[in-house]
């Protein structure tokens, strides 16, 4: 779900000629690859979690189980890697869009809307006709409308697919994108984002104020902000500052994890839900710390998790396996495992051991017909003349060319 990557240890530190928070560095981050399979699992077992406990936000599963209510958390993960990926070829050149505005937008939608509209025909299909929690033909045609222009977040319509709203949100973020660079080329990359995240929290408080005003909650607004603190991270995680960065920013990313977490124990799980707005922006400079620190070479273990074999494969379909889960899951639970009459968590650890298996079968099967032809191939003219044999996706062609 974001743009080609950095190898942190090719990072050169740039040269006094260069433009103000330029990166100079070629190649890709192999831990992105990692973070963004771990994503993508993490909401996958979120939605199978909410399959036998559907009294979300209330937690109504095992104490030990509740960290699986936050999916929500992970897609903030996923904003602020986006806006970390996508700001580092910007960042190469002085924080200047390569090939400008509409080769950008361009590039975005050729690499997200192909998969996520075939995905969105098949959720359809699925919640219409086989879980009927899409009903009525002209509740169906609105939901296709609504989702297929990506404006779920801001206009009422069933949902075929939980998944999807954040989909809208960052694409509607991808227009947002060269604004948060034309500050940084004039103000420096540091003064984008704290720019951004005061407007973001004054959008807030505007909000709190009531209707009309309460409608910019549902856009998510919190999201912009993480998306400028991945690029923030992307800006301070190379060069001469990189060694001196990374060990407070690691310390840091601890704390605010921690601090999360210590509030969500201590406030509930209803309680931290309804205040999602400020967890997200506590949680995101948590994720752009960590980012920023792994970038800068430190955390040294946990890059080689998320760079692992297992990390890169992950991340190479995790956008497939973010947009295609939940109507899998759905199904498996409805008629496979709820039949069963299992006590809760023998049906929560039923439905997780098959379900993940077919889940990652069915979503690697998706991103080799649906995504993959869309990585590999950057134009409809050079699409079109591809052998079928040779869909299938070179092992480099990973996530971090999402």
């Amino acid at each position: 779900m974001s743009a080609t990557a950095v190898e942190p240890r090719a990072v050169a530190a740039p040269s006094p000629a260069a433009a103000p928070g330029s990166v100079r560095a070629p190649g890709r981050v192999p831990w992105l690859d990692g973070v963004r399979g771990a994503a993508a699992t993490f909401v996958v077992l979120h939605h199978m979690w909410l399959a036998v406990w559907p009294a979300f936000p209330r937690n109504a599963g095992p104490w030990w189980l509740e960290p699986l209510l936050y999916g929500h958390l992970a897609v903030a993960v996923f904003i602020v890697v986006s806006g970390f990926s996508l700001a580092l070829g910007p960042l190469r050149d002085g924080g200047r869009l390569p090939g400008g505005l509409r080769r950008f937008i361009r590039r975005r939608a050729w690499r997200i809307l192909p998969a996520y509209w075939v995905a969105l025909v098949l959720s359809t299909v699925v919640a219409a006709a086989v879980l009927h929690t899409v009903t009525g033909a002209g509740a169906i045609a609105r939901s296709v409308v609504v989702h297929g222009l990506l404006v779920q977040d801001a206009v009422s319509s069933q949902a075929p697919n939980g998944a999807f709203w954040s989909i809208a949100v960052e694409w509607q973020i991808y227009f947002l994108f060269p604004l948060i660079l034309w500050v940084a080329r004039r103000r420096g990359v540091a003064f984008a984002a704290a720019l951004t995240v005061g407007i973001v929290v004054v959008a807030h408080v505007v909000a709190r104020a009531g209707a009309p005003f309460d409608k910019i909650d549902h856009l998510t607004p919190q999201f912009v902000a993480l998306f400028a603190l991945g690029v923030l991270a992307a800006q301070l995680g190379h060069g001469d500052r990189a060694a001196r960065v990374r060990r407070p920013l690691g310390a840091l990313a601890a704390l605010a994890f921690a601090a999360v977490a210590t509030f969500a124990v201590l406030a509930g799980s209803e309680r931290t839900v309804a205040n999602y707005f400020w967890v997200d922006l506590v949680f995101g400079v948590a994720a752009a710390c960590l980012l920023c620190t792994l970038f800068a070479g430190g955390a040294a273990r946990i890059g080689r998790v998320l760079g692992s074999r297992a990390g890169l494969r992950l991340g190479l379909f995790s956008y497939s396996i973010y947009l295609v889960h939940a109507p899998v899951v759905a199904v498996l639970d409805v008629y496979a495992v709820r039949p069963l009459g299992l006590p809760s968590v023998a049906h929560f650890a039923v439905l997780v051991t098959v379900g993940v298996p077919a889940v990652l079968a069915v979503c690697w099967g998706f991103h080799l017909l649906f995504e993959a032809p869309f990585l590999r191939y950057r134009d409809l003219r050079s699409l079109r003349g591809v052998p079928l044999p040779r869909l299938r996706p070179r092992p480099r062609l990973s996530a971090n060319d999402a």
